[in-house]
């Protein structure tokens, strides 16, 4: 863990790719989103967003993101086809991790975890984990105890 940061919060590079996808600074902005590989076009204003690691970000204009969301490095967020305006929903609390495309008009509840490398074209319900290609595991209700604790697929891609 670095020293630089409380977890939780933001790093200085993520911090001033906030301030200027907020403000909508034009050449400085955009020269520094070019220099992290970003592309940043959602209102992101009053919405506190984390992102440790700051590169390689795709968010889609239309895309809503909820408070608290974090986002790691080389995540696209954005529309499933070409000429469809059409973007992802991501609720409060979500964690989406490294790597992870969000794609098509899809609905992420809150407090759900999207894995590295995830796929998701279908929505996902509040809690749930989903990895691989649209592999939902469902959140474990109260366990039994002794229990081994796993969740159980409750859907799969088809």
């Amino acid at each position: 863990m670095s020293g630089f940061t409380k977890p939780g919060s933001n790093p200085a590079a993520a911090k001033l790719l906030l301030f200027f996808c907020r403000h909508h600074v034009p050449l400085i902005g955009r020269l520094y989103k070019l220099m992290l590989n970003c592309d940043i076009f959602c209102d992101l204003r009053n919405r506190k967003v984390i992102m440790p690691h700051p590169y390689g970000i795709i968010i889609h204009s239309k895309t809503q993101i909820g408070q608290g969301v974090v986002i790691m490095q080389q995540v696209t967020l954005g529309g499933r086809q070409l000429g469809v305006n059409e973007a992802p929903i991501i609720e409060d609390d979500v964690y989406i991790g490294a790597g992870a495309k969000v794609l098509g008009h899809v609905r992420i509840g809150k407090n759900a975890v999207v894995g590295a490398n995830a796929v998701v074209t279908r929505d996902v319900p509040a809690g749930a984990t989903v990895v691989g290609a649209n592999r939902i595991l469902s959140p474990e209700p109260e366990a039994p105890k002794g229990s081994n604790g796993n969740g159980r697929i409750v859907r799969l891609a088809k």
